[in-house]
């Protein structure tokens, strides 16, 4: 059963090369948007990684790195200034004060100038 072109169009109308030729806008935009969705796609695969935290990682960054170097710092922070104020020395523990010290950071919106030194020991 072959496709008929509808009332007054031939096949020849319906050729994708003949429809942008004759939409060359709708064309223009539609291609603009793939090449921007893929752009974007692109950035996000080989974009900045967050690198190693350090005591002068902003909040804003230590948002966005990943779980296990979020670990790996609560560790280092407990064989570098020892435990927390209340004795926790976990890194569930140090995590949790870094995560609500940068809390904070963001109600006031100061997430790019606290570190997570600073938001440990709540030097907002």
């Amino acid at each position: 059963m072959a496709v008929e072109a509808p009332q007054g169009y031939s096949p020849e109308d319906l050729k994708l090369r003949k429809l942008l030729a004759k939409h060359k806008l709708f064309a223009l935009c539609a291609a603009a948007s793939v090449a921007l969705m893929l752009a974007m796609l692109l950035f996000a695969v080989f974009g900045p990684k967050a690198g190693t935290v350090t005591d002068s990682t902003s909040c804003s960054q230590w948002g966005s790195t990943n779980q296990v170097r979020q670990a790996d710092y609560a560790r280092l922070y407990v064989r570098e200034h020892g435990p927390l104020s209340d004795g926790a020395s976990s890194v569930g523990a140090v995590e949790g004060a870094i995560n609500s010290g940068c809390m904070i950071a963001y109600e006031n919106d100061e997430e790019t100038t606290v570190s997570v030194l600073e938001s440990i020991r709540k030097e907002y």
